[in-house]
């Protein structure tokens, strides 16, 4: 079982395109069912998931989130946008510090992309 984490913290659509295509391409060369997959957006990356600014990926992630994929969000950037979770994709969740979430996910045995 492959065990990856993508992390992102710029608010740079093409790296953010680059990540997502990433995960797809890993997805259909290894399986869904052979790799867990998450992508954590830190700083200025969480302005990705903003539902209202984002509708266009909202297909393509809610696909990748049912083959598993799993989108974390940090709270401190979240409060430094003014942000709420309740304008973010109803499937990222919402992690109290993103630092700390990379720390125990590589802790766990993930490999780290930084696309």
């Amino acid at each position: 079982m492959l065990k990856v984490v993508f992390h992102m913290d710029m608010d740079n659509t093409p790296t953010f395109e680059l990540a997502v295509g990433n995960i797809a391409n890993l997805q259909k060369d290894v399986g869904p069912e052979n790799a867990r997959v998450s992508l954590l957006a830190n700083g200025n990356a969480v302005k990705h998931f903003v539902k209202e600014a984002n509708i266009k990926y909202l297909s393509l992630l809610e696909e990748l989130h049912t083959k598993g994929v799993k989108f974390y969000l940090c709270n401190n950037s979240l409060n430094k946008h003014g942000l709420k979770k309740e304008q973010m994709f109803d499937f990222c969740e919402v992690v109290p510090a993103g630092v700390t979430k990379l720390v125990e996910l590589q802790k766990e045995g993930y490999a780290y992309i930084k696309p």
